[in-house]
């Protein structure tokens, strides 16, 4: 009879199998290792948006110059929406702050190898609050 931590990696085994049939590898990676994960101190612009589901990210930015130096986000969202807020930041870290103005959904979509219909309001949040943390910077 296996352990109880056996019967966990099944279970675990199952459900990303499960998510595999829905979710390209590049939007698993960015929800299991998210990029850029966490609040900024100090940031020079920063705002939190909340998406037709209820969920919510927040964007934190910090600038040399007109190029985003540092880029954080914090969720309670869903896995899609942690794997966009996550990809949205990795496109965005290091481009001048009209380029990053300038991501669409359509192309943080392309980035993560595509998303079911369902989950593309997570892209469409995380541009929007990217963009609102940019329009804060005056």
């Amino acid at each position: 009879m296996g352990s109880e931590n056996d019967i966990f990696d099944e279970i675990e085994g199952m459900v990303v199998k499960d998510a595999a049939k829905l979710f390209s590898p590049a939007v698993i990676e960015h929800f299991n290792n998210p990029k850029n994960m966490g609040a900024l101190e100090e940031p020079d612009a920063y705002t939190f948006m909340s998406g037709m589901c209820g969920d919510t990210i927040g964007i934190f930015l910090r600038l040399s110059g007109e190029k985003i130096s540092k880029i954080g986000f914090v969720t309670n969202g869903c896995g899609p929406t942690i794997a966009c807020a996550s990809a949205l930041t990795s496109l965005a870290k290091g481009k001048a702050t009209a380029e990053a103005c300038n991501i669409t959904s359509e192309q943080l979509i392309e980035f993560l190898g595509g998303l079911p219909r369902e989950n593309t309001h997570c892209a469409d949040l995380a541009v929007n609050t990217l963009r609102g943390a940019l329009a804060k910077l005056g």
